[in-house]
C-alpha cells in the first residue's frame, strides 16, 4: 500500500526535494531560500511524500507579491509543484486542501496564479473544479496588468489570478 503524507518543509528536506526535482530545475538554493523565507515567516512550506520520498510541493505567501492579492490581504497559493511519476493519486488535491486550511486560520480567500499554456492545463482544470475564479483583472506578468493588444511570449510569466472563498 501507498503511504501519502503531507508535512511542513524542515532543513532535511532540503537535499530530497533538490533531487527529487532535479530535472525541473529546482536546485537546492532554492528549497534553502524558502526555508529562510519560512523561518522569517513570511511563507509556509507543505510537502508531500509517498512512502517517505518527496512527490511534490507548495508554497503558501502570507503577504503576495501579486498587488490586488496583497492589498485585499489574500494570501497566495504558489508553486505548487507535483513530480510527473506521482501525478494522478491525489498529491495536488492534498496539497490545496492543506493549504487552504492554513489560509483558512488567517484569511477568507486564497488566491493563486496560474500560467496559460498546456503544461498549466490540468492546474487550471483542478482550480476549477475546486471553485476558483478569475479575479477580473485579466492577464498579468510580475503583477502588472497586460494591456489589450501587447504582444506577450507566451512562457511562465503571463499569469492569470484566481481566487476562492474558504468561509
Amino acid at each position: 500500500m501507498t503511504d501519502i503524507s503531507l508535512a511542513d518543509a524542515e532543513p532535511a528536506d532540503i537535499t530530497g526535494l533538490a533531487d527529487a526535482f532535479r530535472d525541473w530545475p529546482k536546485p537546492a538554493a532554492l528549497f534553502e531560500h524558502y526555508l529562510d523565507e519560512r523561518r522569517a515567516g513570511r511563507i509556509d512550506v507543505l510537502v508531500a511524500r509517498r512512502d517517505e520520498s518527496p512527490a511534490g510541493y507548495c508554497l503558501i505567501i502570507w503577504e503576495s507579491a501579486y498587488p490586488p492579492f496583497r492589498e485585499a490581504g489574500i494570501p497566495e497559493i504558489s508553486d505548487l509543484n507535483v513530480l510527473h511519476a506521482h501525478r494522478g493519486a491525489g498529491l495536488g488535491r492534498r496539497l490545496l486542501d492543506e493549504a487552504e486550511r492554513c489560509i483558512a486560520t488567517r484569511a477568507g480567500t486564497a488566491g493563486l496564479r496560474v500560467g496559460l499554456y498546456a503544461d498549466y492545463g490540468i492546474a487550471q482544470q483542478m482550480y476549477a473544479r475546486r471553485g476558483y475564479l478569475p479575479d477580473g483583472r485579466g492577464v498579468s506578468i510580475d503583477g502588472e496588468p497586460v494591456p489589450p493588444g501587447t504582444m506577450i511570449a507566451l512562457d511562465d510569466e503571463p499569469v492569470l489570478a484566481l481566487t476562492r472563498a474558504l468561509r
